[in-house]
């Protein structure tokens, strides 16, 4: 077996596509450290857009419900959709590592991952908020 054919990417050294020239861009440590750190910038975006959704949405089941929403469970809901938002935003800075590991233009994917992901949060927001609504009311 010939050493080119043994050849793959590691943490160390970047994958640019071809055998021949392993040492071309910058190693994964280094694109992680550059995406979370933008990723970072982005998460005060993120926070801020999905607490206005969410407040849009509570606010008139407070007023609808009375203060149910307002309550212990209520407000333990609404913390556990928080972590979990937080906990799905990391796939973004995850999959742009790797996009650009494997040599692809950043920017379309970064702004395409951001906007998809934050719909998608804001979708599971409606439904998890409604969902709860319902069996408080119930």
């Amino acid at each position: 077996m010939s050493d080119s054919a043994d050849i793959s990417p590691t943490i160390d050294t970047p994958f640019t596509g071809n055998s021949s020239s392993n040492h071309a861009g910058p190693s994964l440590l280094s694109l992680a450290r550059s995406v979370f750190i933008e990723w970072e910038r982005l998460r005060i975006v993120y926070i801020v857009t999905l607490g206005a959704f969410t407040m849009m949405l509570a606010v008139p089941g407070v007023f609808y419900n009375g203060s149910q929403l307002l309550s212990m469970r209520g407000l333990l809901m609404i913390a556990e959709g928080a972590i979990v938002a937080n906990i799905i935003y990391f796939a973004g800075p995850t999959t742009e590592t790797y996009y650009r590991w494997l040599g692809y233009d950043r920017k379309s994917c970064r702004w395409f991952l951001f906007l998809s992901g934050t719909l998608l949060t804001a979708v599971l927001a409606i439904v998890f908020l409604s969902s709860r609504l319902i069996s408080v009311q119930n």
